[in-house]
């Protein structure tokens, strides 16, 4: 079944011909001809939707397969934290965040949006509601927007963490830990290419992953990080760590997906499941990067150089 699936999934001619068409609307006709679609013709301003519909597809589809194993909240949980996140601040603001919504989680989107619309989070999973509450209390310390992603992000990845510790499946433990790792050195580069203290990166590191916080102390107190960083499982990434954030960013995600395409060479086996959703969820990643660029002018070359490697 999941083989079959795998068919649909977008390949890197597709990218290429959508990073060389004309503009956002050409691009969109290859995204339609590819696969997607939509209640109504695809355009700048409904894709989002096409993408949330096929990703929530994908967690159906291989939750009908994997027959209810735990194993699929890993996926749900972040579907379920951003919910969070744009329902909070769709409080605070007073502006409508509806169209950030995005299905796919653990919680009917419905069920999340009366909880926060009542402030009674007891309708949450605990462990939601217990991370609810602590980003409310936290924005009425701190008045930040930000400090609502740091709770809510470090939630997430403690909650995606157990779970994974929970299926007892390797994999998936191993997935788990790849993106935590891959999350801090993301933020870790962020802040220091920012020039700001190692305090505000230990506000946003996230727990799960096999580097700890005073592994990344050092980085931060060395004049190459790059060297710090070669001791670890993450070598080959600190080749890219001096060409710029967003080439960084790209390497970081391919580096996921190379672990990730083990699964075509497995069978009978829970890998192919988790793979596939990933290849799901770094195609609409690229499909993103594709059509914000077009819509904004960039050069094919240059939104080429940004696309991530297909599973395909």
């Amino acid at each position: 079944r999941i083989r079959m699936l795998e068919r649909s999934l977008l390949t890197e001619k597709n990218y290429i011909q959508m990073a060389d068409a004309k503009n956002a609307e050409d691009a969109l006709k290859i995204l339609a001809e590819a696969g997607y679609s939509a209640e109504e013709p695809l355009t700048v301003k409904n894709y989002e939707e096409a993408l949330s519909a096929q990703l929530a597809k994908a967690y159906r589809d291989v939750a009908e397969v994997a027959g209810g194993q735990d194993f699929m909240n890993v996926f749900l949980l972040k579907n379920d934290y951003h919910n969070m996140k744009v329902l909070l601040k769709s409080e605070i603001s007073g502006i409508d965040g509806q169209n950030y919504i995005v299905g796919g989680g653990a919680v009917d989107p419905a069920v999340m949006k009366e909880a926060f619309a009542r402030k009674s989070f007891d309708m949450l999973p605990a462990d939601m509601a217990e991370a609810a509450a602590d980003a409310y209390e936290t924005y009425g310390r701190t008045m930040s927007g930000q400090s609502i992603d740091i709770v809510l992000d470090k939630a997430a990845f403690k909650e995606m963490a157990r779970c994974a510790e929970k299926s007892g499946i390797d994999f998936i433990k191993k997935y788990i830990e790849l993106n935590s790792d891959i999350t801090n050195l993301k933020s870790f580069m962020r802040v220091k290419n920012m020039k700001k203290p190692f305090e505000m990166f230990a506000e946003v590191f996230v727990e799960g992953g096999s580097i700890g916080l005073e592994f990344f102390r050092q980085g931060f107190g060395s004049e190459s990080a790059a060297v710090v960083f070669k001791n670890t499982h993450y070598a080959r990434l600190t080749d890219v760590m001096g060409d710029g954030f967003t080439a960084f960013e790209k390497s970081c995600d391919n580096y996921i997906m190379d672990f990730i395409k083990e699964a075509k060479y497995k069978s009978l086996t829970i890998e192919p499941l988790v793979a596939y959703i990933y290849a799901r969820e770094t195609e609409a990643k690229t499909v993103r990067i594709i059509l914000n660029s077009k819509v904004n002018g960039i050069d094919p070359d240059i939104i080429k150089e940004r696309l991530r490697d297909a599973y395909v």
